[in-house]
């Protein structure tokens, strides 16, 4: 089928484009309408979705690769394949809401690999430092890329477990709103920074200072992580109170 450009935009509903400004804002601005562009060739060429999605998880192997290498050039190459997942990762979403060929294992699939991606971004990052010289980490840039993975991870599990549990999201909603406050400007701004590290890896590597970048990141990291687990235990214990007040009577 000889699908349009349109076809591909108008597949990206209100819902989903709410649900992206929430939580990746850099993507609704950047990778998203990028992503219409590249996604319409494949369509005509019949690329299978899992493809795509596959495809992104070696753009992830190969930035870890190279950063382990620690090849000339090799910090703007980690930097170039992470736009190129984050592109991907919205292509494969514009391919199966067009067609309509939607699948629980490329789902899965899709949230496996994006996890993976995040965990391969922080420890190339480390080993680029190493390559470095280590600047303000000595020789445990990566031992610290680590450590943030972990706390992305524990992060990611304890808001999936919330989900899970109560049907219902942590911090975001569904529902469009007719106006947004200021609270949630700060927070959709705040959430999607992570979605820039790419530039900051980018810059960091041009001007010799991907320690700070490193640092930087592991700031963000633990303050997401601190704010992120407040307010989802908060939100649990909000939901146990009728129930609480209820059992008493």
């Amino acid at each position: 089928m000889r699908y349009s450009l349109a076809e591909i935009k108008r597949s990206y509903t209100p819902e989903k484009a709410w649900a992206e400004m929430q939580g990746e804002l850099p993507s609704y601005l950047i990778y998203r309408p990028i992503s219409f562009y590249v996604t319409l060739p494949l369509l005509w060429l019949g690329v299978p979705i899992i493809a795509v999605t596959l495809s992104s998880g070696v753009a992830a192997l190969l930035m870890v690769g190279l950063a382990w290498q620690g090849v000339a050039g090799a910090g703007l190459a980690v930097a170039g394949l992470g736009f190129s997942f984050h592109v991907l990762d919205c292509v494969d979403g514009n391919m199966a809401r067009t067609t309509g060929r939607f699948s629980r294992f490329g789902a899965l699939l899709d949230g496996t690999i994006d996890m993976t991606f995040w965990c391969l971004l922080f420890l190339s990052t480390g080993l680029l430092v190493e390559h470095q010289g280590g600047g303000l980490f000595g020789d445990r840039a990566v031992a610290f890329s680590l450590v943030l993975a972990v706390l992305v991870l524990l992060n990611r599990q304890t808001r999936d477990n919330f989900s899970v549990q109560n049907a219902d999201a942590t911090y975001f909603t569904d529902e469009i709103p007719d106006r947004l406050s200021w609270g949630d400007r700060v927070m959709i701004l705040i959430v999607g920074l992570e979605n820039l590290y790419i530039f900051a890896i980018a810059g960091g590597t041009l001007l010799g200072g991907l320690d700070w970048v490193l640092l930087g990141m592991g700031v963000y990291v633990a303050l997401i992580f601190i704010g992120a687990l407040a307010l989802t235990f908060r939100k649990a214990h909000q939901l146990d109170q009728p129930t609480s007040s209820s059992d008493l009577h």
